[in-house]
């Protein structure tokens, strides 16, 4: 009875595959049509208790457009960005054991990653064409040290010294300035964002102190965590 059944299944699907993959390749066009992918160097500016103890940070972000209507007024955007405020190296010894034969380099990096998601009004037409933008989300803070060879080009050993996740709303705006247009359309993106962020615990250059014996004492800070995001990209799509 499960041989018929699982057999009847199986021819079933083989007629169906057909419609489904062509259903399959319409959605797909129809969300590639309403759909665009904006890459941006940004740089972080903390205010507040948090720019009393970081400096400014460098770093990407990526966004994710989904156009509501048909002349692409309203959109929804999510946002994702990797920002590093703070770096500091030092050269040791591989282990005690070893001593100083061996020689390697320990880097310790201090990140910020923003997410959020929510509207974007944009003006759909013109030579420019500017837009706002609000969102909610989560921003993490987050501390990694990893060891190098003094020949080498990447970590073979990596450790999270301070994480920590708090709560975001943003709100920011900009605008598109048509560069290229045609089947894929590209635009440059300027804009400017505001990132309220809440109470989380990090670390900053200095927070991680080394102490005999191979020890460490890491002093985290807290506070709230506002930052203002500067974005220079492009815009592919729609």
């Amino acid at each position: 009875m499960y041989t018929s059944f699982i057999r009847g299944a199986l021819g079933g699907a083989a007629l169906l595959a057909p419609l489904a993959a062509s259903a399959q390749a319409q959605s797909s066009n129809q969300l590639a049509l309403r759909s665009s992918l904006s890459i941006s160097a940004i740089q972080t500016r903390p205010q507040g208790a948090l720019g009393h103890n970081i400096d400014f940070g460098y770093g990407v972000n990526g966004a994710y457009q989904f156009r509501v209507d048909k002349s692409g007024f309203v959109s929804l955007r999510a946002d994702v960005g990797v920002v590093g405020y703070g770096r500091d190296s030092k050269r040791s010894a591989l282990s005690e054991s070893v001593g100083d034969r061996i020689q390697v380099d320990v880097r310790t990096t201090n990140y910020i990653m923003p997410m959020s998601i929510g509207p974007q009004l944009m003006w759909p037409t013109g030579a420019i064409r500017p837009y706002v933008n609000a969102g909610v989300g989560a921003q993490a803070f987050f501390t990694e040290s990893d060891v190098e060879g003094s020949t080498g080009h990447s970590p073979f050993a990596t450790t999270t010294n301070q994480s920590d996740v708090t709560s975001l709303w943003t709100a920011g705006g900009g605008i598109y300035v048509p560069v290229v247009a045609g089947t894929t359309n590209v635009q440059l993106d300027v804009g400017l964002q505001y990132l309220n962020g809440g109470r989380a615990r990090y670390l900053a250059p200095g927070s991680i102190v080394d102490l005999p014996g191979g020890h460490v004492a890491i002093s985290p800070m807290e506070s709230a965590t506002h930052l203002v995001v500067l974005r220079l990209g492009a815009r592919i799509g729609l």
